[in-house]
């Protein structure tokens, strides 16, 4: 993939590119020190993904991504944990709070990595996404059959977790394992039982009984945690009551 830095501390660029040397699949093809240099090199240039600083001066990175007409991936560098949610709402691959480890950065960029393998043969694929089998709203219905990974799955409603959009995927999050299927979220909102689904989130589906915490705009099911669009609290905070 090819990346570019956008920071205006020096040293953030360095720490970044020590990273990506240890990996063969990262070109850093520019440093760019605030944003509008990173405008200017975009206008002219391709890249894959960016890393991308929130506090910078004149223009912050979060303005600056809501610039971009069609943004390449981005995972947020940045020493503010405040500004998360305002970042996946903007669908940043992942958020890393600086000071950040080799092993945080690698899994950072893998995400970044599979996101842009699905992205690729969404693009070479002619075919367009398939609905999933079930189309009525049945609150009886027990199990699901999901094509993924060249195989039909037979799911089981009680051991999902959440499901998650990757464009024109749908990534779905069990108990044991994760399935990716060529599908919009919204096919699953028509079709999943509205009294044990929610949607909390524009990229995001839940099981309402797999809710452990809520916190502010976020809640966690097992070990993620999950934004709260703005649109979608309503639903949430008629559950709670």
């Amino acid at each position: 993939m090819n990346c570019i830095t956008v920071d205006d501390e020096p040293l953030a660029h360095k720490i970044i590119k020590n990273y990506c040397d240890n990996l063969s699949f990262l070109t850093i093809e520019n440093e760019c020190h605030s944003a509008f240099e990173a405008i200017n090199y975009l206008h002219d240039n391709e890249v894959d993904l960016i890393f991308l600083d929130i506090n910078m001066p004149k223009l912050k990175g979060l303005d600056f991504l809501r610039t971009l007409q069609h943004p390449p991936l981005v995972i947020v560098t940045t020493a503010y944990q405040e500004y998360a949610m305002e970042g996946y709402e903007l669908n940043v691959i992942d958020y890393l709070l600086k000071p950040f480890s080799f092993e945080r950065f690698l899994k950072a960029v893998q995400k970044a990595q599979d996101h842009k393998k699905l992205l690729d043969l969404s693009e070479i694929g002619n075919s367009k996404p398939q609905p999933i089998q079930t189309i009525i709203k049945d609150t009886t219905i027990e199990r699901l059959f999901i094509k993924g990974d060249k195989k039909i799955h037979q799911i089981q409603l009680k051991n999902i977790l959440y499901l998650e959009s990757l464009g024109s995927y749908v990534k779905i999050h069990l108990e044991n394992e994760t399935i990716t299927t060529l599908d919009r979220l919204t096919n699953f909102e028509k079709t999943l039982p509205e009294n044990q689904f929610l949607r909390v989130h524009k990229s995001f589906i839940i099981a309402i009984e797999k809710i452990q915490t809520i916190e502010g705009n976020r809640l966690k099911i097992s070990e993620a945690v999950i934004p709260i669009g703005n649109v979608y609290k309503q639903n949430l905070t008629k559950i709670i009551k």
